[in-house]
């Protein structure tokens, strides 16, 4: 099921990351820091895969689909992380992105009461997960992996793919890790410009 443009309104979860795959890594908050994990349950997997565009789901998670999408979402964090810093990426992750994105995806079907489109899968939840699967492999194996990045603030850490034009960025979001890091170093200029006097 192919995903649309999401809707990350009055949510906790990001949807910035530039691809779909990091956006699921983002899932994880502060990892520099005191990591939080936002898909320890069911509901919460299934409010992300909403968000994340999926539409209504036929069938809700289950707590084992739970551990799949964080080891899943854990690979696809090690195998990315591990290109930022010119590694190369465990076997292990790898394997597990590919067989996940080999998993059936759900297919456009014409609904024949209300002739609109609906997805149709015999197992929704592993095809959502193909489909972030398939980004991550697109993401790792297009080419582009000077474009992949860690945010610079060593509390956030969050990956994302660099879209800009001339690939300078620096920041999750300057909204955020940007703008905090631009307050610390004002005050830090101004405590070092204050001890000129003394």
């Amino acid at each position: 099921m192919t995903p649309k443009r999401p809707h990350p309104k009055y949510s906790q979860f990001r949807f910035d990351a530039g691809s779909l795959a990091l956006n699921f890594v983002t899932t994880v908050k502060h990892r520099g820091a005191q990591p939080r994990d936002l898909l320890s349950t069911p509901a919460a997997l299934t409010d992300w895969l909403r968000r994340a565009c999926f539409g209504a789901l036929d069938v809700e998670p289950s707590f084992q689909d739970v551990e799949e999408a964080l080891l899943l979402r854990e690979a696809i964090y090690r195998a990315v992380r591990a290109l930022i810093h010119n590694e190369t990426p465990q076997a292990e992750d790898v394997n597990r992105i590919n067989i996940t994105s080999a998993y059936s995806l759900a297919v456009p079907q014409i609904d024949t009461a209300s002739y609109h489109l609906q997805w149709v899968s015999t197992d929704p939840i592993n095809a959502c997960f193909a489909d972030v699967a398939r980004d991550a492999v697109i993401v790792i194996g297009n080419g582009d992996r000077h474009r992949l990045k860690m945010c610079d603030n060593p509390s956030c850490q969050m990956l994302f793919l660099d879209k800009s034009p001339v690939n300078r960025r620096r920041w999750c979001a300057m909204s955020i890790c940007g703008n905090r890091a631009k307050v610390t170093s004002h005050r830090q200029r101004k405590k070092e410009k204050g001890n000129e006097y003394f």
